[in-house]
């Protein structure tokens, strides 16, 4: 947990926030080994880490376009993942919020 999600240190003051810290860090990794199971059926774990996805796809943002919610343009790496994983990520223009 330590070099994947950085999760050696708490910095916390109280049980609340240790609780919040516990819950944030037992959802991202969970989410980890959704990422790295989903490498491994489509057999890609040779090509990609769960870290190499995650660092590409937070390259992508969604923007809030006066009242239009538009996502970002994607780079090429970032889309060559996307496809080979079968994340759908829709294009929609016009989403109202």
């Amino acid at each position: 947990m330590k070099g994947t999600i950085h999760a050696d240190r708490t910095y916390v003051r109280d049980d609340y926030q240790l609780q919040g810290w516990m819950f944030v860090n037992f959802v991202a990794l969970m989410l980890h080994y959704c990422i790295y199971d989903l490498l491994r059926k489509r057999d890609l774990l040779k090509h990609y880490s769960p870290r190499d996805v995650i660092e590409h796809l937070e390259r992508i943002s969604r923007l809030n376009i006066g009242e239009v919610w538009k996502i970002s343009e994607i780079p090429k790496k970032s889309r060559d993942i996307i496809d080979e994983l079968g994340i759908p990520i829709m294009q929609k223009s016009g989403v109202r919020v």
